[in-house]
Parts: structure tokens; sequence; C-alpha cells
């Protein structure tokens, strides 16, 4: 229901994304080094972002598992990683949301971000949350979409050594703090 409601919301085309979008979905990501700076100590490889299709936390089902591909017309535009009741049950997790670099700036980020909370409002999902490595300097524009900022959270260990933390980011989709869908 996420993907057609999705469908219905943006004015973008919404898939899930599969091994067979991989070059798609690599031509994408590597354009963006310093995130993948953030958690690899070598250049991205399409295997690093392609493990990303199948991976679920401990406990998820696979059909809660949404990497999604964002499409104007036969474009990739942006890629949203999310997974449906996870922490708990009515959470939504955003894993990852990555934007075209040529397109970055644009207002397609925020206007996917706006139109999933919506879409998970309807299915009636009290929160969705993410986890922003400190050394990003993308808390603002999570912040400029009404997450609030919560506790440091450990978020693995890069391939030197490097312990990377994040901040946990969170936003209430309490209907009734919604006038209008």
């Amino acid at each position: 229901m996420l993907i057609e409601r999705l469908n219905i919301l943006l004015p973008y085309q919404v898939r899930r994304l599969t091994e067979e979008d991989g070059d798609e979905i690599f031509a994408l990501q590597r354009r963006h080094p310093e995130y993948h700076a953030l958690f690899l100590n070598h250049k991205v490889k399409k295997a690093d972002v392609l493990s990303d299709l199948t991976s679920i936390p401990e406990g998820v089902l696979p059909e809660n598992k949404f990497y999604l591909g964002i499409y104007d017309v036969d474009n990739l535009v942006a890629i949203a990683d999310v997974v449906l009741n996870f922490p708990t049950s009515k959470t939504a997790w955003l894993g990852l949301i990555m934007v075209d670099y040529d397109a970055v700036g644009q207002g397609i980020g925020g206007k996917i971000i706006e139109k999933l909370k919506q879409a998970l409002m309807r299915e009636r999902f009290k929160q969705l949350c993410t986890l922003v490595p400190i050394e990003s300097d993308v808390g603002s524009f999570f912040d400029a979409h009404g997450f609030l900022t919560g506790e440091e959270m450990p978020m693995g260990v890069r391939e030197d050594g490097c312990e990377i933390v994040g901040k946990l980011k969170t936003v209430d989709l309490n209907i009734s703090k919604w006038k209008c869908l």
C-alpha cells in the first residue's frame, strides 16, 4: 500500500528497486562520495550500495523493506530505503534518502519526505525515524521537516576501525497534529 499511496501523492513514479536496477542505483549513489566517506574508507563500489537492497534489521520481515526508486519519467531522481514496523510496531525507519546529484537543492528530497509522512499517517503509523551521522550536515534537512533530535547512537564501525555515531531524528505522525493531508 505504501508504494500505491506514494504514487498518488508524488508527481513521480515510485517502485521497489531490485538488483536489476543496480547500475542506476550505483550511478546515483557514486555521485555522493561525501556520504559514503562517512561509512567507507574506500571509494564506493557497486557491491557496497547493492547490499542495501536486501539488508534488514534482525526480526524484520522482508516484505516490510522498501528500497524505493523515485522516477521522473525514466530518470531515477531519488532513492529511499524505508522499513515498516521497525524498531517498533507502527514506526517506520528511513534508512536512506538520496537525491540525484544534479537535482540536489530543488526540493525533491523535501517533497518525498513530506509525502512519505502523509502516506505513513494514512496507514496509521505513529512515527518516522532515522539516524543521521553526527559528522554529516544533513541534520538540518530533517529538522526543517519536523524531525526532532534525540540521543546519540552507534551506527557501526567503519572499515578503518573508526566508530560511526549518529543522532536519532524522529517525527511524530499523530494525525490529530496535522490539519491537512
